[in-house]
């Protein structure tokens, strides 16, 4: 039976089950404790035990000072709960209350979802696994390489399996050492996290998503993160890609349809390309298009949270489009992160 956890001061709740550790069943809530390691060492995820029972205690090397355990101080990677808890513990809801971090990992595994697309899976050691918050990114250092930023394409419930998506770009150093003679078990460091693509986890306002082409990755974080939250408002995806790519991930996508009562994905292809060289003309063109359908087809776009993916300059017909509509600056929230 599920007993119910109360994080002061914050107030908030979740529920845990008694086979899992506190940290476990909060970050699959979507509630970032601080943490590290998962496994009892680093003692960040310490938190005092405020009212209730624990249950099993899981084998910790951290070690708690006498006045700590006067305070009843608990680790929330160890503690299984027993009965309803009250806890005293810190929440990382900024990008500034997540400490910069630099971890070794290793290459996981690398899925070929198109001929132009690679997903790639990155795990972290048990002793330190990443803290993040949905949307965000890191920046990816391998031996030869120069470093490049990417988003994270996966939850922040499990800091232990990183995942990254990248298209094949040619001539881009990067691309095609991943395309070309990334293997699994290979070293690659990950820095950060850093940026502010994150959902408003206080609004209670229909969301729309928009993500282009491999932009999807944060957006499908943040999609994620907001299931985790047990978001219940309407809540719509529109996918753009060009017309020489695909909606790599798109039965993933259909799954949330299928899944959830209020969850719309409108899949878009918009063809701007000559050649297969890039007109960026064309392509504005087309997304502004796409702004204006979307006001169409939402004519209360200004009760709307609405978060693109891609460069501000990019996108800076579609964002006209959208304020001339009344949607407010700060519902709008663009990710402007340098991928090449």
């Amino acid at each position: 039976m599920s007993v119910t956890i109360t994080i002061q001061p914050s107030g908030r709740t979740f529920t845990a089950e008694p086979t899992e550790t506190l940290l476990e069943s909060a970050l699959r809530h979507g509630i970032s404790f601080n943490y590290n390691c998962n496994n009892g060492s680093c003692g960040k995820c310490s938190a005092r035990l405020l009212s209730g029972e624990l249950g099993e205690i899981l084998p910790h090397d951290h070690v708690f000072k006498e006045h700590e355990k006067a305070q009843q101080r608990i680790l929330l990677c160890r503690a299984k709960p027993s009965t309803d808890l009250v806890i005293e513990a810190t929440e990382a809801n900024a990008s500034n209350q997540i400490a910069e971090q630099s971890i070794d990992t290793i290459v996981h595994k690398i899925d070929a979802v198109a001929d132009d697309i690679r997903i790639l899976q990155l795990r972290t050691p048990r002793s330190q696994t990443l803290q993040f918050l949905a949307g965000q990114h890191v920046c990816l250092s391998i031996d030869g390489l120069a470093p490049r930023n990417k988003s994270i394409a996966s939850c922040p419930c499990n800091g232990m399996y990183l995942q990254f998506h990248v298209r094949e770009v040619p001539g881009d150093e990067f691309s095609e050492y991943a395309f070309k003679h990334l293997k699994t078990r290979q070293k690659v460091n990950v820095s950060g996290p850093y940026g502010d693509f994150l959902l408003n986890e206080a609004s209670t306002r229909p969301i729309i998503f928009i993500a282009f082409d491999t932009g999807m990755a944060p957006i499908k974080s943040l999609i994620e993160h907001a299931i985790a939250l047990d978001k219940t408002q309407p809540t719509f995806l529109y996918w753009l890609v060009d017309e020489y790519s695909s909606h790599y991930q798109g039965n993933y996508c259909r799954s949330w349809v299928d899944a959830l009562d209020n969850f719309h994905y409108i899949p878009l292809d918009i063809q701007y390309q000559n050649n297969k060289s890039v007109d960026i003309d064309r392509l504005q063109d087309g997304l502004k298009k796409t702004a204006e359908m979307i006001v169409t087809e939402h004519p209360q776009l200004q009760e709307y949270d609405i978060y693109i993916n891609g460069p501000a300059w990019l996108f800076s017909d579609m964002q006209e489009v959208f304020t001339a509509a009344g949607v407010p600056s700060e519902q709008m929230t663009i990710d402007s992160m340098k991928r090449y």
